[in-house]
């Protein structure tokens, strides 16, 4: 949200600016990969030495100015920018607060509403690897065309998101927008996910 301004009692950002989180370096050194492409969607997950650029327009401004809050709609100041959708650019968040939720939220809006993508990096790790595995022959639209998912595809991806995300309806349905599924569409045509 560029252009906020802090609102409420926060004097501090949470996070160190200059460098990731150790939780963060942590877990990204478990990964062997930077992004995850479904045709023209997919994640882009920051390399520890992005993180600090990361939080600018999101917790900080350009000139340092701390753009955080505890107002509803405010960037929260245990929010951590990791990555971002590449279709669209909403940034990917965790807290930093162990487990590490997860969120998207989209970015324009003029406040934030976080929506869960995994209740923990641990999840988010195991949703990322169902995609990844998923997507695999499919990064691209070209590739999509010649190789589409078949339904049977589809509900399996769902089931193991919906299984990881403990029926969370709101996890499902970010990863379905991954796959560039209409999840009530989806279930409208199958046994409904719940």
């Amino acid at each position: 949200m560029s252009g906020a301004h802090i609102r409420g009692p926060v004097r501090s950002y949470h996070v160190d600016v200059q460098k990731a989180p150790d939780w963060y370096a942590d877990w990204r050194a478990t990964l062997d990969f930077d992004t995850v492409e479904y045709g023209v969607s997919g994640i882009q997950l920051f390399r520890p030495d992005e993180v600090p650029r990361g939080q600018r327009g999101f917790a900080v401004a350009t000139d340092g100015q701390l753009l955080v809050g505890v107002d509803p709609g405010d960037w929260r100041p245990e929010w951590v920018v990791i990555g971002h959708e590449t279709a669209c650019g909403d940034p990917i968040f965790a807290s930093d607060e162990s487990p590490h939720p997860v969120f998207s939220a989209m970015h324009g809006e003029g406040s934030w509403d976080p929506k869960l993508v995994a209740p923990s990096l641990d999840v988010f790790t195991q949703c990322l690897r169902e995609l990844r595995k998923f997507s695999a022959g499919r990064t691209s639209p070209l590739e999509i065309d010649a190789n589409p998912p078949t339904s049977e595809e589809q509900a399996q991806f769902l089931h193991a998101i919906h299984r990881l995300a403990n029926a969370d309806q709101e996890v499902l349905g970010f990863w379905a927008v991954q796959i560039e599924l209409d999840l009530d569409s989806f279930n409208a045509g199958q046994t409904r996910l719940t």
